[in-house]
C-alpha cells in the first residue's frame, strides 16, 4: 500500500512531509475538503526519509490534530520503513482551522482561505444558508415594496387578512426583533424597492452576439428587480433575439418554431435565479446568445452533495426560501423537475441534448434545432413585424414603420416579403390597407 501511494505522488488527497512543520495546516486542509492522507517521513519527491516512530512522536501528532479548532479526527498507522501514515477523514464540523488560519486542500497544496472563501465554505455546508440570513442594512419602513408584496400574494393565492409582517414571518422571509421587523436576504430579493441596492450582483445580464465569440455585441440588457421581473425580462430578451422559423405542419397550417424552445429557456433561467450563489458578489447571472449556441452562466457551481449525474434525478436546494417562494408563486411546478422538462422540450423541438459544466460557475448550454425542409427562417426584423402584427391583429404600413422606427418604404418591403412567404395577408385598399397573420 505504501509503495503504491508513493508511486502515485502528491495530489488532492496525498501529502508528503519530512517532519511535523506546518502539519496542522495539512490536517485542517484535508478536513475542510474531502479528506486525505499525510505521509510523514517522505520528501516531496517521494523518497523515504525515515523518522523515529516512538510513542512520544505519535502522541505529538495526536496533539497537533486535537489542537485544531474543532479537533481533527486522524487515524495513525506506523510503517516499518520509518513512515507515519496520518489518515484524515472529511470533517463533519467544517470549517476547521489551525493557528495559521483556515486552509483548504486544492490539488497538491493547502491553500489559505480569505474571509469571503471562509464564508462560502460555511454556507456550502448548509449551516447558515445565505438566503436565510438577516440583511442588517434593510429598513422596513422605507425599503419595503408593498406593491411587489401584494403581487406575490396574488400569485401565491395568499389572502391579505394578516399583516405583511405576520405573512413575511410565516414565509420565513423576516423576523421581528426588539428594534422592529428585519428581512432575511430572500425577503430583500423579492420585496425590496431596489433589491440590487442591497444585493449588488443579484441581477441578470443578457447579451446577444453576432458570432460565436463575445466581441461583436448585437443587443445587451441588464435586467434588475425581483426574481419574477428578472425571469420575465430575460425571457422577453431571448424571444426578441432568438431566430424563429415559420413552418407548415399537420392540422395547423402555420407553426412558429424557434431555434431554442422558449419553455426550455424559461426553465433554465428559473433554475439559475433559484439556485445561484447569492453570497458570491463578484459576478451575476448571464444569458449569452451566440450564433451557434445559447448559454446561461451562474455563480456557484453545483451545491454541496450534488453531482452532474444527479441533475434531474435528485433535488438539493442551495436557497430553500427562494425556491419555496418561486414554488408558491407557480414558477416551479415541482422542485427538481426542471431538467427533465428541458430535456423533453428540446427533443420535441429537434434540438440536441443540453450540456452542463460546473466549476465555480454552473453553465447550461443549448444548441440550435436541426432545420426541417418545411421551415422558413425569419430575420430579426421579420420576426419583430410578425409578432407585432400577431399581437395587434391588424396593422397598417405606418403602424409597422412606427413600431420599427423605420421609413414606410422599409416597413413595406418587410411586409411584402412576409406576404410572399404566406405568413401575412393583405386586406383593404389604398389608405385602408391593413395586414394580418395568415392562418
Amino acid at each position: 500500500d505504501l509503495d503504491l501511494t508513493l508511486a502515485e505522488g502528491e495530489g488532492q488527497t496525498i501529502e508528503f512531509k519530512v517532519g511535523v512543520s506546518n502539519l496542522d495546516r495539512e490536517l485542517v486542509a484535508f478536513a475542510n475538503a474531502g479528506g486525505g492522507t499525510v505521509l510523514v517521513g517522505v520528501d516531496d519527491s517521494g523518497n523515504i526519509k525515515p523518522i523515529d516512530l516512538s510513542n512520544r512522536f505519535v502522541s505529538q501528532i495526536q496533539d497537533i490534530a486535537r489542537n485544531c479548532d474543532p479537533p481533527v479526527v486522524a487515524e495513525l498507522r506506523r510503517h516499518a520503513q520509518g513512515v507515519l501514515e496520518v489518515n484524515v477523514a472529511e470533517g463533519v464540523d467544517k470549517p476547521y482551522r489551525c493557528k495559521g488560519g483556515f486552509f483548504l486542500r486544492v490539488g497538491p497544496n493547502a491553500q489559505k482561505l480569505s474571509r469571503d472563501e471562509i464564508v462560502r465554505l460555511v454556507l456550502s455546508e448548509g449551516r447558515h444558508r445565505f438566503d436565510e440570513q438577516i440583511n442588517g442594512d434593510f429598513v422596513f419602513e422605507s425599503d419595503f415594496d408593498s406593491k411587489r408584496f401584494a403581487q406575490f400574494l396574488d400569485l401565491a393565492t395568499i389572502t391579505h387578512r394578516a399583516s405583511p409582517e405576520e405573512i413575511l414571518e410565516s414565509l420565513e422571509c423576516a423576523w421581528t426583533a426588539a428594534e422592529g421587523v428585519q428581512l432575511r436576504q430572500a425577503g430583500v430579493l423579492f420585496f425590496a424597492r431596489d433589491p440590487q441596492h442591497f444585493l449588488k450582483e443579484s441581477h441578470v445580464t443578457c447579451v446577444c452576439y453576432k458570432g460565436t465569440d463575445r466581441f461583436d455585441i448585437v443587443d445587451r440588457q441588464d435586467i434588475r428587480g425581483n426574481p419574477f421581473e428578472m425571469i420575465e425580462g430575460a425571457l422577453t430578451f431571448a424571444k426578441r433575439n432568438v431566430r424563429m422559423h415559420y413552418g407548415i405542419s399537420g392540422e395547423a397550417r402555420h407553426r412558429e418554431v424557434y431555434d431554442y424552445p422558449l419553455v426550455a429557456i424559461r426553465e433554465a433561467v428559473i433554475n439559475a435565479v433559484m439556485h445561484r450563489d447569492y453570497s458570491y458578489d463578484a459576478s451575476r447571472t448571464y444569458l449569452h446568445m451566440f450564433s451557434d449556441r445559447l448559454e446561461i452562466e451562474n455563480p456557484g457551481g453545483l451545491y454541496q452533495g450534488l453531482a452532474l449525474a444527479d441533475l434531474g434525478k435528485r433535488s438539493v436546494r442551495r436557497n430553500r426560501t427562494i425556491a419555496d417562494l418561486l414554488f408558491r408563486a407557480g414558477y416551479v411546478e415541482q422542485i427538481g423537475s426542471g431538467f427533465g422538462r428541458m430535456a423533453k422540450v428540446l427533443a420535441g423541438n429537434g434540438n440536441p441534448p443540453y450540456e452542463v459544466s460546473a466549476t465555480n460557475f454552473f453553465v447550461i448550454r443549448f444548441y440550435p434545432r436541426v432545420e426541417s425542409n418545411g421551415d422558413t427562417q425569419l430575420t430579426s426584423r421579420e420576426n419583430q413585424v410578425y409578432h407585432y402584427i400577431k399581437v395587434r391583429g391588424l396593422a397598417s404600413t405606418s403602424d409597422v414603420a412606427q413600431h420599427l422606427a423605420v421609413s414606410n418604404d422599409t416597413a413595406l418591403r418587410v411586409i411584402k416579403t412576409l406576404i410572399e412567404r404566406g405568413i401575412l395577408q393583405r386586406s383593404g385598399t389604398g389608405k385602408s390597407t391593413v395586414y394580418s397573420v395568415d392562418h
